[in-house]
């Protein structure tokens, strides 16, 4: 692979910046195409999203990218390629997940190989996501007892009857916890972001940071959009992720991707 001074890095959220954040899941093919036309003039695509890789759906890596930032900077890969993976010992994924059932925390447990989830805890949010990744995971496991139970990183839903305090408390030690406004939380692995994945790769090819461009539009993507000067929101985004972002471009069906490419002129 090649990589001049001038290459740039281009890092793509998938919910809700790639593709529609609903049940329809809709890719256009305007940012198909932008991403395509971007790579032809030498610039490196990344995937750099909160998913596991197994959650990557096909549609999505068959657009052709470079490499992919997966579980919060948690996994980085190029081609077949691990560059770096944060794994932790399954005896503590067993112990985070008897936690979560004793605080009544309904979360969805994600390996880069497999998706896993506790069966002993009904959330019809969850489910549905559950559901969805079994579509492209390798395995799907509804038992934390089962000796193949482990995750690199995991989410959860917030009832009433919720014992946050004690969960944020257990959890501190190894795992950072993100709002995703509503009920929906995230837990990516501690000291482990978006931007310290894109800092990775960046160290990787030895290039600039002012060569890192990043579209997101939800409070996991913070971190990234205050590390990166070059970053944009899709209108539509969180509160947060409005203000923090240098430049706002269109929805995901109103072209925004081929939007931004355009305005930083990428294509």
């Amino acid at each position: 692979m090649i990589v001049s001074k001038d290459t740039k890095l281009i890092f793509f959220d998938i919910d809700g910046t790639l593709i529609t954040d609903d049940g329809d899941r809709i890719l256009p093919e305007s940012a198909v195409s932008a991403i395509r036309k971007t790579r032809e003039k030498g610039n490196l695509v990344f995937i750099n999203t909160g998913r596991v890789f197994c959650n990557v759906d096909p549609f999505i890596r068959d657009v052709g990218f470079d490499g992919y930032v997966c579980g919060c900077g948690g996994y980085i890969r190029m081609g077949d390629e691990i560059l770096y993976y944060k794994r932790y010992s399954q005896e503590l994924c067993r112990e985070l997940a008897h936690m979560c059932r004793e605080v009544k925390l309904a979360a969805i447990f994600e390996h880069s190989e497999k998706t896993c989830y506790d069966k002993a805890l009904d959330s019809p949010f969850r489910d549905d996501i559950v559901s969805y990744f079994s579509q492209n995971c390798r395995e799907l496991i509804d038992d934390i007892d089962s000796p193949d139970f482990i995750f690199d990183k995991f989410a959860g839903w917030v009832g009433k009857d919720t014992d946050l305090i004690t969960f944020k408390k257990s959890i501190e030690p190894y795992f950072d916890y993100i709002d995703r406004e509503g009920d929906f939380c995230e837990m990516e692995p501690k000291g482990h972001s978006k931007a310290t994945g894109i800092k990775y790769l960046m160290d990787y090819f030895s290039l600039p940071l002012e060569n890192a461009y990043v579209f997101g539009d939800g409070n996991n993507d913070l971190e990234m959009m205050r590390y990166v000067s070059n970053s944009i929101c899709m209108k539509g985004g969180s509160e947060l992720a409005l203000k923090t972002a240098s430049y706002i471009t269109d929805t995901v069906l109103n072209d925004g991707v081929e939007k931004a490419m355009k305005h930083f002129g990428l294509i």
